[in-house]
């Protein structure tokens, strides 16, 4: 299986169809109404030189634009979470829950905090999912 760059348009592309061909996912995310921009902090010395930002787009189950993008688009999801490259990976191995992450200070987010964390299952779902997307780091290049 080929390895996809993180947070490239060729590894969003296989992360959305993974999400796509997952069956738990489109029934446990019925309720979801929202984009969610993540933006991933330069950090040079893991060969991330500069910001790089990511638009998904989220609807009932349905999953839309999966984009590298610039900050506008970014900036005009629904949830907007920005932290260190580090942070993220942490988040994508699962050795960092995303929701302790915001309650610490570790990931910062701009959106309905309540809201996710009622949609809980569905956060974690996506996470999950992309978890099994088979991802060269970076930092492991």
């Amino acid at each position: 299986m080929a390895k996809f760059k993180a947070m490239t348009q060729e590894w969003l592309d296989a992360y959305k169809a993974a999400i796509e061909a997952d069956p738990e996912y489109k029934p446990m995310a019925k309720d979801w109404e929202g984009s969610v921009a993540l933006v991933c902090n330069p950090d040079p010395s893991k060969g991330v030189p500069e910001t790089i930002y990511i638009f998904m787009d989220y609807w009932h189950g349905d999953v839309g634009e999966f984009l590298v993008c610039d900050k506008a688009k970014a900036e005009s999801a629904t949830f907007v979470m920005t932290g260190d490259y580090s942070r993220w990976k942490q988040v994508a191995l699962k050795e960092l829950d995303s929701t302790k992450a915001l309650l610490q200070g570790k990931l910062k987010m701009r959106g309905d905090l309540p809201y996710v964390v009622r949609n809980i299952k569905t956060v974690n779902k996506v996470i999950d999912i992309l978890g099994n997307v088979d991802t060269l780091w970076p930092d492991e290049m």
